[in-house]
């Protein structure tokens, strides 16, 4: 996501049309070869789904006739495909046999904390809650930037920008309320601002933090995102024994 435009509002209840990116990060390493000329990865096929071993036990029978296949000659090797480039691919999903699955009914699995499956049901599509034309709601829940630190994982982070000059004064005088207050607001979707972030259809539900910061005539807000929370994990139950 090089950027996009979101609708946020301000303690006074405006709302403003911004900017919100990643930031990219300059590589932290980079592979070279012996002489220190750059190199980079590539695909290669290995093999294909008539090299599996699955395949090569039904063509042969039995794994004694397979065995000696083996030794015999090279059946597990596709001299026309191993070791060609591969450039852009499609992923296909297959089924157990190997033959292409073209329709599959997606199921939502639920499981307790403890990795047990608790339930099963259809999947259904859920909208995106960020855009353009809904303004994300001034929550006006401020915490202290250690509690938020402690309590939740933060997974990924977005720089809130302006686009004009209107809507630069908007961000700093967010910034400078955050930045005074020494907190970080919670920020949601929904009417009263506690409803997940979610930025694009079935996509992942997120806590929203903003950070304010400035520096004289400049500020900076980060939008922080956490899908989890930590909480001490309760015993799990042991199993009754059975009575004898």
């Amino acid at each position: 996501m090089p950027h996009r435009v979101i609708s946020l509002t301000d303690p006074k209840k405006r709302d403003a049309h911004v900017e919100i990116e990643t930031p990219k990060r300059p590589p932290r390493y980079s592979y070279v070869n012996d002489e220190g000329e750059s190199v980079r990865s590539e695909r290669f096929i290995k093999s294909t789904e008539r090299q599996t071993y699955e395949a090569l036990l039904a063509e042969y029978g039995d794994e004694e006739a397979l065995a000696t296949a083996l030794i015999e000659g090279d059946p597990e090797i596709d001299y026309e495909l191993a070791g060609r480039r591969v450039d852009r691919i499609d992923r296909v999903y297959v089924r157990e046999d190997g033959s292409v699955l073209y329709c599959a009914r997606n199921v939502l699995v639920k499981y307790d904390p403890f990795g047990h499956e608790t339930g099963r049901e259809d999947f259904v599509d859920v909208e995106a809650t960020v855009s353009d034309e809904t303004p994300l709601p001034w929550s006006g829940r401020l915490f202290p930037i250690d509690e938020v630190l402690r309590r939740f994982v933060l997974v990924r982070k977005f720089r809130v920008r302006h686009v004009n000059g209107l809507t630069f004064d908007f961000l700093y005088e967010i910034a400078e309320h955050l930045h005074e207050q020494d907190k970080m607001l919670l920020v949601g979707s929904g009417k009263k601002g506690t409803a997940p972030l979610i930025f694009q259809t079935n996509g992942s539900p997120y806590r929203g933090f903003l950070e304010g910061r400035i520096d004289g005539d400049g500020y900076l807000l980060v939008l922080h995102l956490s899908n989890l929370e930590l909480k001490p994990i309760p015993e799990e139950p042991e199993d009754e024994e059975e009575e004898e």
